[in-house]
């Protein structure tokens, strides 16, 4: 464990690091490209993971009999994707090293096609997971580290994160179809995915959904207000992504227990939910206020001059992130209770006046008011959910599941 937060804190050295050489007009760009490529990923993923998750948890399928239709459907949606990223690149009026920076995200929509976290999610060694997300980030932020400098050009850390990630997904892949004896490219399973997402597709539209909600934000920068804006907003969201991948390895963790506690003692289950949730949003009430009195000299000192008037987003985007965990607790409850309508009646409300606001409140207050309307959002969506939990707890149908 030690190692891996030691990694983490590696990665958000490297990512620093790498800010301040390019800039906010060039890391404007190339964070925009990664959002718009996970967005689209989490398009092409169709849900699979939460189900393939619950199947596994519930003992009614092995991890191996479910990978081979999610990585051949996966597979052959993001290829079709990447080619699709190219010929509308081609066709635009991009032009010089912009043109192949954004041409490298097709290939890296097509890497994050091929996420392999719900296998050791499935079955519970999320432990080794970390351990390969942090070789990529080690391996970039070294990269960073070494070789760039002040004036860094524009789409590097995009490229470095490319390779990276290519190396560690590929072996991934490989070391797991070997330990559960199954064949990546199998055609003929996807039947099989074809079934999961015939119960996947309302927590596909969640995950759309929440994933728009909150991450919009640095593409709703870049398109109403430009490079520069976009970059300074990246620079706090760079920071906010790191600390998501702490909280979000405790949530993916709880997952697959959630399941298992609501088919042992409903009770129980209820009770560690509320817990759980109410303690995430406690802790980032104390972290993000402690954060508010030290922003304004820390800022400055990690990313240089160029980024201090980002120094206020860091805070309100904190907040929303651990606001964001309690939120996943109950989220997981409700899936945990097959009650995939719920998450969606609770989020696409929440997503659709989020962005709505993006487009009314950003030309007059900027990256503040893309920072306040990401917080309000996640919190409004913490609330839902809790409401929904509290109804699904008091309905008929809490039958062991």
């Amino acid at each position: 464990m030690l190692w891996q937060v030691l990694g983490k804190l590696f990665q958000v050295v490297g990512l620093v690091y790498a800010t301040r050489c390019l800039g906010p007009d060039n890391i404007g760009v190339s964070r925009t490209i990664i959002t718009l490529a996970m967005t689209l990923q989490l398009c092409l993923a169709f849900g699979l993971d939460a189900v393939a998750v619950r199947h596994v948890a519930k003992g009614l399928a092995k991890a191996g009999e479910i990978a081979p239709a999610i990585f051949t459907f996966r597979f052959a949606l993001g290829l079709i994707a990447a080619v699709l990223w190219v010929v509308g690149v081609s066709l635009s009026p991009l032009q010089g090293l912009e043109r192949w920076t954004w041409l490298a995200g097709a290939l890296f929509l097509l890497v994050l096609s091929l996420d392999y976290s719900w296998l050791f999610q499935a079955t519970e060694q999320m432990p080794r997971a970390s351990r390969f997300q942090t070789l990529s980030a080690f391996l970039a932020s070294l990269w960073f580290l070494l070789f760039f400098k002040k004036g860094q050009a524009l789409g590097s850390d995009l490229f470095v994160l490319l390779g990276a990630n290519s190396v560690v997904v590929a072996l991934v892949w490989w070391r797991m179809s070997l330990a559960l004896d199954f064949r990546c490219l199998s055609p003929a399973r996807l039947a099989g995915a074809g079934a999961l997402f015939r119960e996947a597709w309302l927590i596909w539209t969640f995950n759309i959904s929440y994933f728009l909600l909150s991450n919009m934000a640095l593409p709703m920068t870049y398109f109403l207000l430009g490079k520069t804006s976009s970059g300074l907003f990246g620079s706090a969201q760079q920071l906010v992504i790191a600390l998501q991948m702490f909280l979000h390895y405790f949530g993916i963790i709880m997952a697959p227990r959630l399941v298992m506690w609501r088919q042992a003692d409903v009770g129980l289950f209820r009770r560690r939910v509320l817990l759980l949730a109410g303690g995430a949003a406690a802790l980032g009430l104390l972290f993000s206020s402690g954060l508010w009195l030290i922003v304004e000299w820390l800022y400055p000192l990690l990313f240089g001059d160029a980024f201090v008037s980002a120094s206020g987003l860091l805070p309100v985007l904190v907040l929303g992130k651990f606001f964001a965990v309690g939120t996943a607790m109950f989220i997981w409850a409700l899936w945990a209770e097959n009650r995939d309508l719920l998450p969606v009646l609770c989020c696409l409300p929440c997503c659709m006046i989020s962005a709505a606001l993006y487009f009314v409140f950003l030309p007059m207050q900027g990256n503040t008011a893309a920072a306040w309307i990401t917080l309000g959002a996640e919190t409004a969506l913490m609330l839902f959910s809790a409401v929904a939990f509290a109804w699904a707890s008091t309905s008929s149908r809490l039958e062991p599941a």
